[in-house]
């Protein structure tokens, strides 16, 4: 049987900031209700942007070659970090999310620019719209949903700045602990340098040492949550 990986694509965000959001995320786990979600780990913050499931070697090769398009076309350019939100719904909440305030629309054609390129390759179009957005957390199976008022109470999200440090194809392997993300393909923004080192991939028919069978969901998405493609 033919290995399939779990892959999607997402803008990464740098470290630093990654940390100031997860020091946020440790100040919801310790409210009310908090300690029964399942929380993001820090290096795991990102926005996807695409979505593609289980690929197969041809496929993820072509998802290869609409990132490495992608490489040193775009710039980088700076958002801040907007409200709590959650899917689907803010009473009804299934994924706590913090959002992307893009009042130029920047955001937006970034992710449209990844789209055209995805599309370019063979793929089609994603299945949702682009929501930018940053996911703190999850309710797990059979567990009731925290009251957010609650939960959140008395705490300020932090505003940011954020800037994209790259558009990164990551596959998704799924273990007991919580998803690890491996990068498979990088792109660099057009003013930015590429660290030695970096992991940006030449050679498009190489694939992780493992590799998981089609049936499970790279990012265990709930229902509502939106997946861009």
């Amino acid at each position: 049987m033919q290995e399939l990986l779990r892959t999607f694509a997402a803008f990464e965000i740098d470290p630093e900031q990654k940390e100031q959001i997860a020091h946020f995320s440790a100040q919801l786990r310790a409210g009310p209700g908090g300690p029964e979600l399942r929380w993001v780990r820090p290096e795991n913050l990102h926005m996807t942007v695409r979505f593609f499931g289980d690929l197969d070697r041809k496929q993820l090769a072509k998802a290869r070659k609409a990132i490495q398009g992608l490489d040193g076309t775009w710039e980088r350019f700076e958002l801040r970090l907007g409200k709590l939100g959650a899917f689907p719904s803010m009473r009804r909440p299934q994924v706590l999310w913090l959002g992307i305030e893009d009042p130029d629309g920047r955001l937006a054609s970034l992710a449209d620019a990844v789209d055209r390129a995805i599309r370019v390759v063979g793929f089609g179009p994603a299945d949702k719209e682009f929501i930018g957005h940053l996911t703190l957390a999850r309710v797990g199976r059979n567990r009731r949903a925290p009251d957010l008022e609650r939960l959140t109470a008395g705490l300020t999200p932090p505003d940011g700045p954020l800037t994209i440090s790259t558009i990164t194809l990551f596959w998704s392997d799924l273990q007991r602990e919580g998803p690890r993300y491996t990068p498979l393909e990088i792109a660099h923004p057009r003013s930015g340098s590429i660290p030695a080192g970096s992991g940006r991939s030449t050679d498009s028919s190489s694939t992780p040492p493992r590799a998981r069978r089609a049936g499970q969901d790279p990012e265990n998405r709930q229902e509502g949550e939106a997946s861009n493609g």
